[in-house]
């Protein structure tokens, strides 16, 4: 199976009138959660600002981050920001051209934002409060070395929600994308929540938030939306007595990128937290 990599934004919220606000570190669970699950990071730096973190430097020292560099051309931001997104989006076409298929990007945001957006009806997929992740207090060095041991299981949890993502990309009726990966995903988190606990692995239970980036408007089965959809593809949860646990589908007005940054999906934070 290919690599899989991930372009990283600093943390930012959209201001109503504009453009974004950026700045303070990234949360350490995001940080560790990335870690986890992909097999490089990449954490863009710009000729203009550069925001950096203990947890980054460290990883850039280990060789389990990378920092593109971007130099730009031209006028590339009103003064709100949007140089950092766009340092990201140059970042994942040039991983994207070197290794195609193997990146994809995560803001670290409520809601996806692209330099050159449309708007569209869209499809989020979340993995709600089922994805086991180390503790902030985890070190770094504890992740790398877990990742080394239990590559396998990492790699089958990747493989099905790939699925899960192509399969709804593929067949555009959403709510037959159930089918059996849905089993497969849980018995592979299961695995991963096994493994983490037999390493001395402190863990919280917290989200994994996609946005297919695909204008589903009308589109079979689109038009049931998120209620009609989550009751439809459904999953038991992972951690006995945690209400809610699930796989969870929305379908809603998304913002997604135009072509200058074609990636098949974004992941972006989730505004629901639950630790255990």
């Amino acid at each position: 199976m290919n690599k899989k990599g991930i372009v990283v934004s600093p943390p930012f919220k959209p201001i109503y009138t504009g453009g974004i606000s950026c700045g303070g570190d990234i949360d350490p669970i995001e940080m560790r959660k990335y870690l986890t699950y992909w097999d490089e990071i990449d954490y863009p730096s710009n000729m203009l600002i550069d925001i950096s973190s203990p947890d980054i430097e460290y990883l850039l020292q280990v060789g389990a981050v990378k920092r593109t560099h971007i130099m730009f051309q031209g006028r590339v931001s009103s003064g709100r920001g949007e140089f950092f997104i766009k340092a990201q989006e140059e970042a994942f076409r040039k991983n994207d051209t070197e290794e195609p298929g193997c990146w994809s990007i995560a803001q670290l945001s409520d809601v996806p934002f692209y330099t050159e957006q449309i708007n569209g009806l869209g499809v989020e997929v979340e993995i709600f409060d089922m994805l086991p992740v180390p503790s902030a207090d985890t070190p770094l060095a504890e992740i790398l070395e877990f990742k080394e041991k239990r590559r396998d299981e990492l790699t089958a949890f990747r493989c099905h929600i790939d699925e899960i993502n192509e399969s709804i990309l593929n067949s555009k009726d959403i709510p037959r994308a159930k089918n059996a990966q849905v089993s497969r995903l849980e018995l592979a988190l299961k695995d991963i929540d096994k493994s983490l606990n037999a390493s001395g692995i402190k863990r919280v239970t917290t989200h994994l938030r996609n946005v297919i980036n695909e204008d589903f408007s009308g589109i079979a089965g689109a038009g049931l939306g998120s209620a009609g959809i989550s009751s439809m593809i459904g999953m038991t949860p992972l951690v006995a007595g945690v209400a809610g646990a699930g796989l969870v589908f929305g379908v809603k007005s998304l913002m997604m990128p135009s072509n200058q940054c074609p990636t098949d999906l974004s992941y972006i934070n989730s505004v629901r937290r639950s630790f255990r």
